[in-house]
């Protein structure tokens, strides 16, 4: 293992399933599109719930990912879907068996936000206490290449992956390790946590409009939709990718995280958290070129990170393209950071913002550059990704420019 400290963190695979498609040509069409993946729920009857609509992942079949060896009929719908996000990531990045055998440190870090509601919605069985453990998608990964180093699982609300990708960016950095998969997975669309989120006013009712339901930042939005899936990507070394001959689609950069003000709303704690991702990657507020927004289509939360990233940013803040992409994915729970981050990665990549999906209205307490309608050609440097996890915790993260 490389032991140098300060290695460059970059990105080299991705894998994704999400509402709006499986595989990064898929997804990253229709974030381009705008063209949302919300539908009418099938994976459980919600016929007598006010919000009938969700971001489910289609056509799903985890045997095509999955070693038989880990049974997995038996697994937690997150696990089947991490496992697959990091086959596909790992393909991506052009990497086999050969990594594995070389005596690299590999980690295995992912995010959860909650355990397997969907095992919990059943009589338990023979198998229940272990494939519900937050920490089985993680065991599952490793399992899955044969990896005995580092597993480390972290649940912080909707951030829990997008600080799953901080933490292995910060062991590429220090040496601890030459290579990580890192991400996230969520699948906690049942009846019980539907009902759940309908209670605390969270979810759209426009059932008969689904793919319009989520409207980050319009002025007729009302409230956000339920979704689930899994982003992985590969964290390795900036020398050890070039060396390999690997694609570099961003680096990873700065981070911050906070928690909300003791008095505040939901979000009142994302200042903290974009200016400590600035200040700690040495750049200048006016440095920031492009943020990719938490922006979930709640009606307080968007108008409280608008006002976060007006407060970090001031007259800046005018002049930053901000996307949310959960028109188009709906609110992938703790998914729904690296799923920013692949967004974003692909960004950089490409040089083209996606726009945010059905915004239509502008709302004056939202009143920045939301991207409307269409994608924007930019060349772009950097990236800020936002995110907000219930229980009041903000983290953001830059990505680079890979050149």
């Amino acid at each position: 293992m490389i032991q140098a400290k300060h290695n460059r963190a970059v990105i080299t695979g991705m894998g994704v399933l999400a509402a709006n498609g499986t595989g990064i040509d898929a997804f990253w069409e229709s974030l381009v599109a705008g063209r949302s993946g919300i539908g009418p729920i099938t994976l459980f009857d919600a016929s007598d719930l006010a919000c009938r609509i969700a971001g489910e992942v289609k056509d799903f079949d985890p045997e095509l990912y999955v070693d038989p060896a880990l049974k997995p009929r038996r697994m937690a719908r997150a696990t089947q879907l991490g496992v697959a996000a990091s086959r596909l990531a790992v393909a991506h990045a052009g990497l086999d068996e050969q990594v594995w055998r070389a005596g690299q440190e590999v980690n295995v870090v992912m995010g959860v936000s909650t355990s397997a509601m969907d095992l919990f919605a059943v009589a338990p069985r023979i198998h229940t206490a272990v494939s519900s453990v937050p920490h089985a998608v993680t065991s599952a990964i490793a399992y899955t290449y044969g990896l005995t180093t580092r597993l480390q699982t972290i649940s912080n609300g909707c951030a829990s992956s997008l600080d799953a990708v901080a933490a292995a960016a910060e062991l590429v950095r220090t040496g601890r390790a030459d290579m990580v998969i890192a991400g996230g997975a969520d699948a906690a669309l049942t009846h019980y946590v539907l009902d759940g989120m309908l209670k605390c006013r969270r979810c759209s009712t426009r059932n008969d409009d689904p793919q319009h339901a989520s409207r980050p930042f319009d002025r007729n939005r009302d409230y956000g939709v339920l979704g689930e899936g899994a982003g992985v990507v590969i964290v390795e070394h900036r020398a050890h990718a070039k060396a390999r001959g690997a694609t570099i689609y961003a680096e990873i950069g700065g981070y911050g995280t906070s928690g909300d003000l003791p008095h505040g709303a939901e979000g009142s704690g994302f200042a903290l958290a974009m200016a400590a991702a600035v200040d700690n990657d040495g750049m200048y507020r006016t440095d920031i070129e492009h943020i990719n927004a938490h922006g979930p289509s709640d009606i307080s939360m968007d108008a409280t990170e608008s006002d976060m990233i007006k407060r970090v940013f001031g007259a800046h803040a005018y002049q930053i393209p901000v996307v949310s992409i959960k028109g188009v994915t709906g609110c992938p729970m703790g998914v729904g950071g690296v799923h920013q981050v692949i967004a974003g990665a692909l960004t950089l990549h490409t040089g083209l913002i996606p726009p945010t999906a059905n915004y239509e209205v502008p709302d004056p307490a939202c009143d920045l550059d939301f991207v409307p309608g269409q994608g924007r050609k930019v060349q772009l440097r950097n990236v800020l990704i936002n995110t907000h996890g219930f229980g009041r915790g903000n983290s953001s993260l830059i990505l680079k420019s890979a050149s």
